[in-house]
């Protein structure tokens, strides 16, 4: 069974304004078109979204996830929060599909008792693409169908009815079977480096310049996991081809450029926000690894 083809029922002006809803913190639910393409919300590109997604894909597409690229072909579900980046590409013939891309408050909202990280599907370290048959396919598709037919519709109850139908797909995918080729490649040492990359995004994005990250060092990730720093670094160079300490560094100097162009936080506050002890200690850091200062690089950023 094809997903059903809803661009003709999808005004693009109001997709570009819901990429507003999403900045602005608002709660947030839609139901989009993957056939829509150079949308402002779900973007292709690997990168960390602002919302969770409950997607629906059909043909051929390799993810790009966790350090990894996934060849996946067929009918499947794909499940992502605001922790882990991840990237959709065309493989092949090509695919279709259909996504939820909601906020948390969306679930929690009412009190419905519900939190998203206490569903398997969405807890880190767990599997987060499921296999269909043609069968399992068409189930979710009928559910897909009543909640953008709800979606559309003026009802008082509308979202009462959208929670119930997406919470519908939750639960039913948690029966589901992880798709093959990820759990072929679910050995040890890829569950070890998968649970060090997950715990590493886990505190990102940085929200306020009072926050700071939890996990710097290797020692850190290692003692949060249960390992020895020496065998969490071996298991994550036999995975990922590069330590522990080499990742962590990749990573902070990444949120640091986010920071410095992104907001409008001082040296000292981003320095506290990454864990450094002192600024000039985030300095030299990002010099070592940028090739630039942070000063000079925000400069350059808004020139």
């Amino acid at each position: 069974m094809k997903i059903p083809d809803f661009t003709s029922s999808v005004d693009p002006a109001n997709i570009a304004a819901l990429s507003d809803t999403i900045q602005n913190g608002a709660d947030f639910f839609h139901i989009l078109d993957l056939s829509i393409t150079g949308n402002p919300i779900f973007s292709f590109e690997y990168s960390r979204k602002k919302f969770y997604t409950a997607t629906l894909l059909q043909g051929d597409y390799q993810l790009e996830f966790e350090d990894r690229n996934i060849d996946i072909s067929g009918n499947s579900l794909l499940f992502t929060t605001t922790k882990i980046p991840f990237g959709v590409h065309e493989a092949g013939l090509g695919y279709s599909g259909i996504s939820c891309v909601f906020k948390e408050e969306f679930i929690t909202k009412a009190n419905s008792g519900y939190r998203l990280l206490e569903f398997p599907i969405y807890k880190p370290g767990r599997q987060n693409i499921y296999s269909l048959t043609e069968e399992q396919t068409k189930l979710f598709i009928e559910v897909y169908n009543k909640m953008f037919d709800e979606s559309q519709a003026d009802s008082p109850f509308k979202d009462n009815l959208l929670r119930t139908y997406l919470l519908e797909i939750i639960f039913n995918a948690q029966k589901l079977a992880p798709f093959s080729s990820f759990v072929k490649t679910n050995n040890t040492t890829e569950v070890i480096a998968c649970s060090f990359i997950r715990l590493l995004e886990s505190q990102f994005p940085i929200e306020s310049p009072q926050d700071t990250i939890k996990f710097k060092t290797a020692k850190d990730f290692a003692d949060s996991l249960s390992l020895h720093p020496n065998y969490l670094n071996r298991q994550v160079k036999l995975s990922k081809g590069r330590t522990v300490s080499e990742i962590i560094a990749a990573r902070l100097v990444q949120e640091a450029k986010i920071l410095l162009k992104l907001t409008n936080w001082n040296i000292a506050e981003i320095s506290f926000a990454l864990a450094f002890e002192e600024p000039s200690h985030f300095n030299l850091f990002f010099k070592k690894h940028a090739s630039i200062s942070p000063t000079d690089y925000r400069k350059l950023q808004k020139e």
